[in-house]
């Protein structure tokens, strides 16, 4: 693999870093037992005060304020009390911004997120591998991030969470883009990226 990405690639304008996130890797838990490297093939941008459907529309308010902080930190939280959704804050400091992680091709680590997807049922073990990490709440349960996780940066050594850049850098996966899903306000903006024809990615399919 090649090597973390540093916080100068999380401190741009939001849609450039959600593009741009696209064929990078996730690195959970790196150099144990439990080590998952998953690429990223589905985000979400959101645009953070101008941005109705962001956790950050309204101001820093307490759940939203660490994305008016520093870029390159984790931001998550539970969504409908049910599932954890996790979003790398971007932007500079005082600007917020963030794009949510919706889906992963796991590369490693499989048998891991197997069992953490569904450890009394067995469900997981006969899942294809693209539905694994396929959907925010799946991503976040197959990879083991939790609210605990929440506040993260993913750009220092010592975290269990990395994003690795593509490798080669240069190779730049065809992206598609359309509407957000199980959003109520600007679902009109086409503020959601993925890696074209992958399996992994979530419906409704983009074209």
């Amino acid at each position: 693999m090649a090597g973390p990405l540093d916080r100068e690639f999380f401190a741009r304008p939001t849609v450039q870093v959600a593009r741009s996130l696209l064929g990078c890797r996730l690195v959970v838990d790196r150099g144990t037992p439990s080590e998952v490297v998953a690429t990223l093939v589905e985000v979400e941008a959101y645009l953070g005060t101008s941005d109705p459907a962001s956790h950050a529309y309204r101001g820093p308010t307490p759940r939203a304020s660490i994305m008016f902080g520093a870029p390159g930190h984790l931001y998550v939280y539970l969504s409908y009390g049910v599932h954890h959704c996790a979003n790398l804050v971007t932007e500079t400091h005082g600007v917020a911004g963030a794009v949510l992680l919706r889906a992963a091709s796991v590369e490693t680590g499989e048998a891991t997120v197997r069992a953490r997807r569904a450890p009394a049922s067995g469900l997981a073990r006969v899942l294809p591998p693209p539905e694994l990490l396929r959907g925010p709440g799946n991503l976040c349960r197959g990879l083991g991030v939790r609210l605990g996780d929440n506040g993260l940066d993913v750009c220092s050594p010592t975290s269990r969470v990395e994003v690795w850049e593509r490798t080669p850098p240069s190779r730049r996966p065809a992206v598609v883009r359309g509407p957000r899903v199980g959003i109520s306000s600007a679902v009109e903006r086409p503020l959601r990226f993925a890696v074209r024809g992958h399996p992994a990615v979530s419906a409704p399919r983009l074209t």
